[in-house]
């Protein structure tokens, strides 16, 4: 079937200025031409979407999500059986796709059966790519020991994502390769949720991290790192990696080095600031916790505000930058647009640089070229918002705007008059 979207703004991605009477045309989930009417014949016999009056963006890349289920409280994921937590994986995937998410870089949870079954639309979801887990160093971020004395297994389908030293290194991302992973994800410092560490301790020397990305070049795949305290950013950029995520203290040595090395960074700024509010709002939410993420959300987000004339500078410098929300089971799911704003307000960019980021910058994060970007040759992933974002980029956070979701030539939402 031929589809043709008409009538629209075309925001296609690449950062030129909107082409007002727009036309997508999409066959065999493939655009084969995009631009202004004037330019581009619509197939006899194709089928027209009414987008007049709306705006015609590529579909989202979030670069950062956590998109399976466990339960918040403790005690009700103890009691969870790892099959009902993989098909309330399910409701997670289906509301990511459902806000404007076509393709996801899920940096934890989900394995190569989960990135597969959307694939062939066995279930709803964002296209994937999956790193398994996280790799952890013993105690570190992606450890799920407990003082009680027992790890707890998060996620039943993965392997352990514990190694110290350069061998264990090596042998786990290699294990994890096997297991078909896209990318490997590794902590370089404590996180938010850890319970036996702090967010801004560094983990992993520089040669174990520097082991983990000759490995994945090996299998012509790339390394990803949390890292949120300065040591272990430092750590991290210093070792060759691909992607830097969280970032948050990043300084001047290292925005020189990301530039020099062309690291990306996903900054994630929504997680802590709307965590912060959530927790006013919903005291079960609040309570259900295990390290104390009250207290590591309240130190990190007064630092953030000292933070913001350097990710302003960094951003101005030509440090490359790509949209992720950190969506998990902490928060966000469905809610992954909101991140937007906080590009504009925090980082000083364009609603069109934002835009950028979240389509074709972002698909140059996970090396697609062929996503993020209304032309042809691309696969037609297409969004159709009520409103203009360029004016207002919060408009892309309100659901009931969103009409059309198209995802391989595919409607996931389609409200639009054919």
């Amino acid at each position: 079937m031929v589809t043709a979207i008409v009538g629209g703004t075309l925001i296609d991605g690449t950062g030129i200025d909107p082409v007002k009477n727009g036309v997508v045309v999409i066959e065999n989930g493939f655009i084969t031409a995009a631009g202004p009417e004037s330019r581009v014949t619509v197939p006899a016999g194709a089928q027209k979407l009414d987008a007049a009056g709306r705006t015609v963006l590529p579909g989202f890349i979030d670069t950062h999500v956590h998109g399976t289920y466990r339960a918040r409280d403790m005690r009700q994921h103890l009691l969870n059986t790892p099959t009902y937590n993989i098909l309330k994986s399910i409701e997670v995937l289906k509301e990511t796709i459902a806000c404007g998410i076509t393709t996801a870089r899920d940096m934890g949870g989900a394995d190569a059966g989960f990135r597969e079954a959307i694939h062939e639309r066995l279930i709803d979801g964002p296209r994937l790519l999956v790193s398994l887990g996280m790799i952890s160093q013993t105690g570190g971020h992606g450890d799920q020991w407990l003082p009680a004395g027992m790890r707890i297994q998060k996620r039943a389908w993965l392997p352990n994502m514990v190694a110290d030293g350069v061998d264990e290194m090596r042998r786990l991302v290699r294990e994890i390769l096997m297991r078909g992973a896209d990318f490997i994800k590794i902590c370089a410092t404590g996180g938010i949720t850890s319970v036996t560490d702090s967010w801004d301790e560094p983990q992993f020397t520089i040669e174990e991290i520097k082991t983990a990305v000759s490995e994945a070049a090996a299998k012509g795949k790339k390394v990803a790192v949390h890292a949120e305290g300065i040591a272990g950013i430092r750590n991290a950029v210093a070792s060759g990696i691909h992607s830097l995520e969280h970032g948050w203290f990043i300084d001047e040595q290292c925005i020189d080095q990301m530039i020099k090395s062309q690291i990306w960074w996903v900054p994630t700024l929504a997680l802590v600031p709307l965590s912060i509010e959530h927790r006013k709002k919903n005291k079960d939410w609040a309570s259900n916790q295990l390290g104390q993420e009250d207290v590591k959300d309240a130190q990190i987000y007064s630092l953030m505000q000292t933070q913001i004339p350097i990710w302003k500078e960094a951003v101005r410098r030509g440090v490359k930058v790509a949209m992720g929300t950190d969506q998990s089971h902490r928060l966000l799911v469905g809610e992954n647009m909101a991140e937007l704003r906080f590009m504009v307000d925090w980082l000083g960019m364009s609603p069109m640089e934002v835009i950028v980021s979240a389509t074709t910058q972002a698909a140059a994060c996970i090396e697609r070229p062929n996503l993020g970007a209304l032309k042809a040759g691309c696969l037609g992933d297409v969004l159709v918002v009520d409103g203009d974002p360029l004016a207002d980029i919060r408009v892309l956070e309100k659901r009931d705007r969103l009409h059309l979701i198209m995802k391989d030539g595919h409607a996931y939402t389609n409200r639009l008059n054919s």
